[in-house]
């Protein structure tokens, strides 16, 4: 049998180099190859001295450049040596594992015209796992070895048609090389194109590239030419787009259409039921929103210690759940629309969801949020015979209204049973008759769980008022930081008596965010003259008066991830002053004050929720009372004005008549909890025995997998496109200013109701 030659060029990166020879040695295969080195003028003296003590072994062909000639010549070189032989492509920064080489020739002979073999990996583009087209760091606890037995169990034999084979691991057949020819040094010079129009022309002789699904191999990625890849690469594209005017559209349509992502599927699944990690189940809502960045953040922290999955109403069907990996990247996607995203009928499915699950080495289940649930997902459980967690995020067990506001939209104050079900009889939520018997359903599950995680001990008192049998710690969300005494020494800098005072509030408002408050003061502090200006980085539930009409600017959505920056610009341009949080209801964490503090600005916070502990005893920090009115919280930015300007209130003069409004400093200790994620969190949870791939066939592992992943993404109906189509318009409606006056007569929690009905 003819030896395929293993072409391995060599730019630096003594310890790639090291790793990947290694890996190539002890991979066990039954193809005859050989492994040709070039040294490609190394600039790391200690990468030569390396690969000649290695050839001198014996251990493979050395070839030298005695000057730099890059990839694309380096390469070529190779596959000239034996013009007989079939020739693999691999970057020194690889490592490969198994028989590897075995099952890509095998893809590379299994039709008469196949030219090209590219394997899967994580860091390869249209080939990666187990996010598509990106490059994916490799787990620091998992192995390659591992990772492609997995391939080679689930996917054995398959391989799908693509567009262009990746570089780093690229099996030729030498027939198809006598026919295309090398690569085009001439064109690509050191690098990057070459193998996206050698494959171009496969394509145009007649031959195929194939993307071997049953094999992994690990790519660190670019040390062959450091900080010049990117440069390469953008020159690379447009002399592809020259010579190949069809290549975009064809890699576009690979990516449209996705076809090896029921393979990474597969892995997925067979990695997950065969980890030697527990898996934590997230159960929550499809709202977004602080609960799902305090979820990701959490299964952030425990990524080295557990996988985490989450299920949750789909937000794409009615009547669906998903089940996902719970990811931390790629913002822009919908959870939906990241990878691994299985469906199951809430009611028709509950069996297979839960076959599945038992399957899975589960060590506990963690719920965020019931809204959107079935009732029985709060038995999962005892259903799995596995411990619960609870984090309390909002109200909603205690109030079917959520934020316990009533029908002022504001904080309801908590008056009692009667006052509780007179609410509920004018603003019916999720069929609640009572608040008592509303409260009855959740005792159980409360009172059964391991433990209940209040972000604040404002959360957990309230809480334990209605569930004094549940056991609730007080666990503050993003442990060890922003913990209210943060401040820098911006406020330090006197303003004179003609500059504005920049209030700069933050969020999506709603009527009990405070959004009409933050209107009204506006308009009240342009009617007075008041040299007092407002911006809203964020955006309204209707569209609100600014300027001219008041003092208010409003800029609009933000990304969350650069809101910081976005506020340190601010008060580098001397945009901001102070920062006003308007809540009218006890929040119970506030990711924003997060912000705020971190940014060291001054802050006004109402005397509610979880403000108070947070801001305890922070300098230039005001805490007012929720329910002030606009004259009141005039008066608060005028004595916060002068207290910037350093000047007596009395000789402000836009406060000359201007009583000083009573400023109250937090009473309310913030203590740091002694639990912490990291170190308490899984010892609490159930112990998994493991289950290892070696004791069950690929046949087993297959039909397995092939039983689970009877679930697909349901096609949209008419009524569904309906519904996404009215929810657009009253988007739409919100943003208009007609509307605006209107909007702001219909109470929040009937807002609030219609746009779930469009959302479930």
């Amino acid at each position: 049998m003819t030896p395929v030659n293993i072409i391995i060029p060599v730019y630096r990166g003594l310890k790639d180099v090291q790793d990947c020879l290694e890996s190539v040695y002890s991979a066990n295969y039954k193809t005859p190859y050989e492994i040709i080195v070039i040294d490609d003028c190394s600039p790391e003296p200690a990468v030569s001295a390396y690969l000649k003590e290695e050839a001198d072994k014996n251990n493979f062909t050395l070839l030298i450049n005695e000057e730099n000639l890059g990839f694309v010549a380096t390469v070529n070189r190779g596959m000239q040596l034996h013009p007989e032989r079939d020739v693999l492509l691999l970057n020194s920064d690889t490592v490969v594992a198994n028989d590897w080489l075995d099952r890509i020739k095998a893809c590379a002979y299994a039709s008469e015209h196949v030219g090209t073999v590219t394997p899967f990996s994580n860091n390869a583009t249209i080939c990666s796992y187990p996010n598509f087209c990106q490059d994916n760091e490799f787990p620091q606890n998992g192995s390659v070895a591992e990772l492609d037995t997995l391939f080679a169990s689930c996917n054995a034999g398959e391989s799908i048609a693509i567009p262009t084979g990746i570089g780093f691991c690229m099996y030729i057949r030498r027939a198809c090389l006598d026919i295309v020819g090398y690569f085009d040094v001439d064109t690509f010079g050191k690098g990057y194109g070459e193998e996206n129009d050698f494959c171009q022309r496969v394509i145009q002789h007649g031959w195929s590239n194939q993307f071997a699904l049953d094999t992994f191999v690990l790519h660190t990625g670019n040390v062959s030419f450091g900080d010049e890849h990117n440069d390469l690469k953008h020159a690379a594209l447009s002399k592809l787009a020259a010579l190949h005017p069809t290549y975009e559209q064809q890699v576009q349509q690979h990516i449209f259409e996705d076809k090896a992502k029921p393979y990474r599927e597969r892995v997925w699944l067979a990695n997950l039921r065969y980890s030697q990690r527990p898996i934590v189940l997230h159960v929550s809502h499809n709202r977004g929103g602080g609960t799902l960045r305090f979820l990701e953040e959490l299964s952030d922290d425990l990524r080295s210690q557990a996988h985490s999955l989450m299920l949750k109403p789909s937000t794409s069907k009615p009547g669906y759940l998903t089940l996902s990996q719970v990811q931390t990247h790629d913002a822009a996607l919908s959870p939906e629309e990241k990878e691994f995203c299985l469906f199951f009928h809430a009611e028709d499915d509950k069996d297979a969801l839960i076959t599945l699950l038992s399957s899975l080495p589960l060590c506990a289940l963690h719920y965020h949020h019931l809204i959107g649930l079935p009732n029985w997902t709060q038995s999962l459980g005892t259903m799995l015979s596995l411990p619960w967690f609870v984090s309390i995020h909002d109200y909603y067990m205690t109030c079917p209204q959520i934020s316990l506001t009533d029908n002022t939209d504001k904080y309801c104050q908590e008056k009692g049973v009667d006052a509780c079900n007179q609410c509920i009889k004018r603003n019916p939520q999720d069929n609640a008759s009572d608040i008592l018997s509303w409260r009855k359903q959740f005792q159980p599950f409360l009172n059964q769980a391991t433990l209940c995680f209040a972000p604040s001990d404002d959360a957990k008192n309230r809480f334990a008022t209605y569930f004094p049998d549940a056991t609730i710690k007080t666990v503050y969300h993003q442990q060890g930081r922003y913990t209210g005494n943060a401040f820098s020494t911006h406020a330090e800098t006197k303003k004179s008596a003609d500059q504005p005072l920049n209030v700069l509030v933050i969020g999506a408002l709603s009527k009990i965010k405070g959004a009409d408050l933050l209107e009204e003061l506006a308009v009240h502090c342009k009617n007075q003259q008041l040299n007092i200006q407002f911006t809203l980085t964020g955006y309204a539930y209707r569209r609100l008066l600014t300027l001219p009409d008041s003092n208010l600017h409003v800029e609009g959505a933000y990304r969350e991830d650069a809101l910081l920056q976005s506020i340190q610009d601010k008060i580098r341009d001397n945009k901001v002053d102070v920062i006003w949080f308007t809540a009218l209801w006890p929040e119970t964490f506030s990711y924003t004050l997060s912000t705020a503090i971190e940014s060291g600005l001054p802050i006004v916070a109402p005397d509610i929720g979880a403000f108070p502990e947070r801001l305890y005893q922070r300098n230039h920090t005001w805490i007012v009372p929720w329910e002030s009115d606009t004259h009141h919280f005039a008066d608060v930015f005028t004595h916060v004005k002068s207290t910037l300007q350093g000047t007596p209130l009395a000789e402000h003069s836009d406060a000359t008549d201007t009583v000083i409004p009573e400023i109250y400093q937090s009473q309310v200790p913030f203590t740091e909890p002694r639990f912490q994620y990291q170190r308490d969190y899984l010892p609490l949870t159930k112990k998994v025995c493991f289950t290892s791939i070696s004791t069950h066939s690929s046949q087993d592992i297959r039909q397995w997998i092939d039983a689970t992943l009877t679930q697909q993404q349901p096609k949209q109906s008419f009524e569904d496109k309906t519904r996404v189509g009215l929810l657009g318009l009253l988007y739409t409606l919100r943003g208009m200013k007609i509307f605006s006056p209107i909007l702001k007569l219909i109470p929040h929690t009937l807002q609030r109701r219609i746009k779930e009905k469009l959302v479930k």
